[in-house]
């Protein structure tokens, strides 16, 4: 993984062949004091494995892809649990019958190249296990 930074708050990194995408956000993440973050990439990767989750079972489903995807669209945001950087993505990936599917990323994925930018916000994300639910969910302290 290679980097620049773009003013106070910007970065931009770039993950090389056979990088993982949570495990290089969540590594640059402790090296920068990232705690609240959003994010957003393009790029290819070589495998990836998805989530989906079921809200009445409580439960992801996952499925592995290993093939070369290009990413029409990778977002998400880096929070805080547990006092550690935790990274939340989902990306939306093109096959080469120009299908698509997306999802919640996991551990796992390997990059051919992928570029993301990384937004550093003021403050601090937090996120908590919501039982009701069954996730992880930003603990946020205003309503409207």
């Amino acid at each position: 993984m290679i980097y620049t930074q773009l003013g106070t708050d910007k970065y931009v990194m770039r993950l090389e062949s056979g990088d993982d995408i949570l495990q290089s956000l969540r590594q640059f993440a402790t090296a920068k004091r990232l705690s609240a973050s959003l994010l957003e990439g393009v790029g290819s990767l070589s495998k990836v494995k998805l989530g989906h989750y079921d809200f009445k079972t409580k439960q992801y489903k996952y499925e592995t892809f290993e093939d070369d995807l290009e990413i029409l669209n990778l977002s998400g945001n880096i929070s805080t649990m547990n006092r550690r950087p935790l990274p939340h993505v989902h990306v939306t990936l093109g096959r080469r019958d120009f299908s698509v599917i997306g999802g919640h990323l996991d551990e796992g994925s390997a990059a051919n190249m992928v570029e993301i930018g990384i937004w550093k916000l003021s403050g601090k994300l937090v996120k908590a296990k919501d039982e009701a639910i069954g996730l992880n969910v930003l603990q946020l302290a205003r309503r409207i």
